[in-house]
């Protein structure tokens, strides 16, 4: 059982405390006064209200009163409290009788909110209250009481833009995770890693997969004791300070320590930035926000605050939480590193934190564990927007369904959610229109290049020789040159190269000095745009963003110009989600569309074959009773990922049953009887084979890809489908067990799925070449469809032309008129 942290004495408890203080002649005042505690605390326990773990322990003890004696039975609902429970309770005072801040409602939330968070650390055992551990030192305890309500309100709350009502970090905290190995610090060699993967599928699908792998933070926290926490822009690491802050003063973690939460920027003057005032040192930091707090004087007990924070750090009472080392001027940022260190090792007992976008400081911090803060997996943006939507619209619970059903479906905006900011951003949209227009993600690249730093008041570099626009633009052309040259990904100098080629060709930037190697440090620390995936490997942070940037430039370039370059690069796959971004964006949507829907039929229409095959299929379509429309149907039958399943899987049953007959061959040569039932044998182990066959094909391919975004039904039987399916390879002994126990009975679902609106099927003996034709009239078929979706500016006369016609023989309508 879990120790409750804030506690209602029973009434046996206070009648039998009430006696001891009048046999003893004592007063509240008096009993306060001995124990070291605010009066209205005493006052609270006397009259039945909620008190601390800690005063309650306290006042039963002075008072001879068991403290078990409320523990020993089943708790009640007015022992153990909820959120809730203290939210009705009785509010306390504004004030105590002692000049003492009292912790008031909202911040008694926090503490019974932090109480039901899961620390997800291996290393932190549960408080039990059958275990007897050892009474922490009672004079710091006596100060975290003391400092606690101030330090709640410092550190609950965020940062939101657009949002002009206060939100609370206790209402929204998600689970962080850290890198421990850095991945900027691995050494990869795309090419070998990525053998017969073309570049432009490097960054969209396969490097997130080569992450290291991540811990929880609270674990990091409690391994090492001096911490360098990095992380792009909006990662979360002042959040997740701030929620170190609060679990420790909520006795969460670390519940021997003082917390202390210090933004570095504090530190700087903003009108002497130039200036040669000294900044101090880390201990008049340290004493400064310490007063802050408000400790009283009684604590000091004649002492000088000097005195006592230099017992308390000789001690190692300390956890000292600086954030934000990257947001004060350069030329502070080393000289107070090296003063962080400094002072770390003359009282090296103490844990220390450091916040800061940019890991290079790890060679100035060097006692310091420098990790990273991960990125948001899917089950972290579910939890997240669970939590966002109760807290920010209770009233509308069915708003997460759509939200996480627009994830599902828009796979360039749930990239963009991996990151806590743009996903608060994302939220905060939502809440006003649950549409997001394409044009949202140039609302994303104005929050990265300046608005988020103008929420932060930070200054801006005096070292910047490009405007907003001016970045913007040359950030665009780089996107399309890259995407040219070798896809999304730089890799040893060619992001130099990209760069200079950029400059050369551009009109607005020919004239414009640009220190290069600059320019990229302020895309990597100040926008966190670029990212270092390993050494000497570079990428934009999200591909969606180069995505909209190389759309941005060509959507702005002369419309003829911009079809007939885009056309030239439509059966190009790294170029589809630039297509589609600049699609959603034009103005001149109806005709591009036209045009790709007349050069995606001239693929088929001179073969008489692959017409053939097309009149089949809508026959089919035709003939089948269903509530999905005639073109999903069509789109079925094309599905060239399920026709190489099925070859697939022909050529794995050959070869098991052939490996089958040379076992009984060699089992007979031998002359020991096969006493396995051969026939049954064979039949099951290839019918489990071809369902493993098809179960791995389907956990690493989207497959109906074309078939799904034209019937939402089918996507979501198929996302069902794959989040009952373990991961093959991230613990193969788990997906083995459930495979033998679940395996046939999940492929069954599968198979029905996909193929139960096929009514017939044929052998068509295509050539390899028609193979080929086929699959490319597939995908780009599936682009014309996605562009459909998210264009802003179709007219319903052509989007309805285009979606009646689609995979249909050249005979089966006519041609729409261009």
């Amino acid at each position: 059982m879990v120790a409750a942290l804030m506690l209602r004495a029973p009434s046996e408890a206070i009648l039998k405390a009430k006696e001891e203080l009048s046999s003893n002649g004592y007063t509240s005042v008096q009993l306060a006064s001995e124990l070291g505690i605010a009066v209205q605390l005493v006052d609270n326990f006397l009259n039945g209200e909620i008190v601390d773990r800690n005063t309650y322990n306290l006042v039963c003890d002075k008072l001879h009163i068991p403290i078990n004696s409320s523990e020993d039975q089943p708790p009640k609902k007015s022992d153990n409290l909820s959120s809730q429970d203290i939210a009705d309770s009785k509010p306390a005072k504004n004030e105590l009788t002692n000049g003492h801040a009292a912790i008031n409602d909202k911040e008694m939330r926090v503490i019974a909110n932090f109480s039901d968070v899961s620390v997800k650390s291996e290393n932190i055992a549960p408080i039990d209250d059958e275990i007897d551990y050892p009474q922490p030192n009672q004079f710091v305890q006596k100060i975290r009481r003391h400092i606690s309500s101030a330090l709640i309100r410092q550190c609950d709350r965020l940062r939101v833009i657009d949002i002009n009502t206060p939100l609370y970090l206790h209402d929204l905290y998600t689970d962080i995770e850290v890198f421990i190995d850095l991945p900027s610090s691995q050494y990869l060699d795309l090419n070998e890693t990525f053998q017969n993967i073309p570049p432009e599928q490097y960054d969209r699908f396969y490097l997130a997969k080569l992450n290291p792998s991540s811990i929880p933070a609270n674990q990091a926290l409690e391994e090492y004791n001096k911490l360098l926490v990095t992380g792009s822009l909006g990662a979360g690491k002042t959040t997740l300070l701030k929620y170190w802050a609060l679990a420790c003063i909520t006795d969460q973690i670390l519940s021997d320590y003082l917390p202390i939460f210090l933004p570095l920027r504090s530190l700087v003057d903003t009108g002497n930035f130039h200036g040669t005032n000294s900044l101090g040192n880390p201990f008049t930091w340290l004493k400064s926000q310490f007063t802050s707090y408000g400790l009283a004087n009684e604590i000091l007990d004649g002492a000088s605050i000097d005195n006592l924070l230099e017992q308390l750090l000789s001690e190692g009472n300390f956890l000292l939480l600086w954030d934000g080392l990257d947001e004060i001027p350069d030329n502070y940022r080393t000289e107070i590193a090296y003063q962080i260190l400094n002072f770390s090792d003359l009282y090296p007992k103490n844990r220390m934190v450091v916040a800061t976008r940019n890991p290079v400081y790890s060679h100035i911090l060097e006692s310091f564990k420098t990790i990273e803060v991960a990125p948001f997996q899917e089950s972290q943006i579910a939890e997240f927007a669970g939590k966002w939507v109760q807290t920010t619209c209770p009233q509308l619970p069915k708003k997460l369904d759509k939200f996480q059903q627009l994830l599902n479906t828009n796979q360039p905006l749930a990239e963009v959610a991996k990151n806590p900011l743009l996903l608060t951003h994302i939220c905060t949209a939502f809440n006003s229109c649950e549409y997001l227009k394409p044009n949202f993600y140039q609302e994303i690249l104005n929050l990265l290049l300046s608005k988020w730093e103008q929420t932060k008041c930070l200054p801006s570099s005096t070292n910047q020789s490009l405007s907003v626009a001016q970045k913007q633009d040359l950030l665009s052309y780089i996107a399309i040159v890259s995407l040219d040259r070798h896809g999304y990904v730089w890799q040893n100098n060619e992001l130099e190269d990209d760069f200079q080629a950029c400059i050369r060709a551009s009109r607005n930037l020919a004239n414009v000095a640009i220190d290069r190697d600059q320019f990229f440090q302020l895309l990597k620390w100040r926008h966190s745009l670029l990212i270092e995936s390993a050494k000497g490997v570079h990428r934009l942070c999200h591909t969606t963003l180069h995505d909209y940037l190389a759309a941005y430039r060509i959507a702005n370039s002369n419309p003829a110009a911009a079809q007939k370059y885009l056309l030239e690069r439509m059966y190009l796959n790294r170029w589809h989600g630039v297509i589609v971004m600049t699609v959603s964006i034009s103005q001149q949507a109806d005709h591009m569309l036209q045009m790709m829907k007349r050069k995606i039929d001239e693929l088929v229409i001179k073969d008489p074959h692959l017409q053939s095959f097309l009149s089949w299929v809508n026959q089919q379509s035709i003939q089948m009773k269903t509530p999905y429309k005639a073109v999903t149907i069509r789109a079925l039958y094309l599905d060239i990922d399920l026709e190489n399943t099925r070859s697939l899987d022909r050529a794995r049953a050959l070869d098991i049953a052939h490996s089958r007959s040379l076992e009984r061959a060699r089992t007979k040569a031998l002359g020991f009887d096969n006493t396995m039932e051969t026939e049954v044998d064979i039949d099951y182990t290839i019918n489990l084979a071809l369902n493993l066959d098809l179960a791995l094909y389907f956990a690493n391919h989207r497959i109906l890809d074309l078939a799904c975004i034209l019937e939402p039904d089918l996507h979501k039987g198929l996302q069902f489908l794959r989040q009952k399916f373990p991961d093959p390879y991230k613990d193969r002994e788990k997906f083995s067990k459930w495979w033998q126990a679940k395996g046939l009975d999940w492929s069954k679902k599968l198979r029905s799925l996909i193929v139960q609106h096929r009514k017939g099927s044929q052998e068509w003996q295509f050539s390899e070449n028609q193979l080929k034709i086929l699959r490319t009239y597939h995908d780009a078929n599936k682009l014309l469809v996605e562009c459909l979706n998210n264009a802003e500016y179709v007219s319903p006369l052509v989007k309805n032309q285009i979606e009646s016609t689609l995979l249909s023989p050249q005979g089966e309508y006519t041609i729409l008129q261009y």
